[in-house]
């Protein structure tokens, strides 16, 4: 299940929330060689605030299995501040529109199909949050490997400019609307029967 972390809850999941950005440590700094900060084993970076969303999806055994960031786009995020130049128009701006970033599978998962799975299943929770706190719209950047999944994945996205290098990658920014048809679509093309985030101890949270 994908738990959805905000600074309301954020006090009941320490123990998920440490493993996440020591799982985020592990992929964007040892393995693909990120130039990010950490400390103590940890990557943080001056966006995970008190008001990043996190989402956080937990296995049967309490095991961390994939993990990503979501920020209000009317403060400092990631489009903004670093990748604007991806954005023919400007990052989009709004109270409705949030950013996600942060996409990262445990280090044990392996690649391929693994990955595809659980990208989708991040895909649905991304849409079943939105949904529940009013989002209409999720800007985020990716590269070589995200965005072609991401494209596909039966939600509506579209990128705002054309692909770019920078450093050892080729990125693009792209937008997705936030719907019910949206996400039953992405359900369907990922064959989950129902929802898969839980918010705190509230419930499922049902955003079809």
């Amino acid at each position: 299940m994908i738990q959805i972390i905000t600074r309301d809850n954020r006090r009941l999941f320490h123990h998920a929330l440490m493993e996440m950005h020591r799982q985020r440590k592990q992929v964007f700094i040892d393995r693909m060689h990120w130039r990010l900060s950490e400390s103590m084993g940890l990557e943080i970076d001056e966006f995970d605030s008190e008001e990043a969303m996190y989402l956080i999806d937990v296995d049967a055994n309490g095991d961390v299995q994939q993990s990503a960031r979501l920020l209000p786009t009317l403060s400092p995020h990631l489009m903004s501040e670093v990748f604007a130049k991806l954005c023919d128009d400007g990052p989009p701006r709004s109270a409705r529109v949030w950013e996600a970033s942060r996409f990262c599978p445990a280090p044990t998962i392996a690649k391929g199909a693994p990955r595809r799975d659980l990208l989708a299943r991040m895909i649905a929770g991304i849409l079943e949050t939105s949904i529940l706190f009013g989002i209409e719209k999720v800007s985020f950047v990716a590269g070589a490997a995200l965005a072609p999944l991401a494209d596909q994945a039966g939600w509506n996205v579209r990128a705002l400019g054309p692909k770019q290098r920078m450093g050892r990658e080729r990125l693009v920014a792209m937008l997705a609307d936030v719907t019910s048809d949206g996400l039953a679509a992405v359900r369907q093309r990922a064959r989950l029967t129902g929802p898969v985030t839980r918010f705190a101890d509230a419930g499922l949270a049902r955003a079809a």
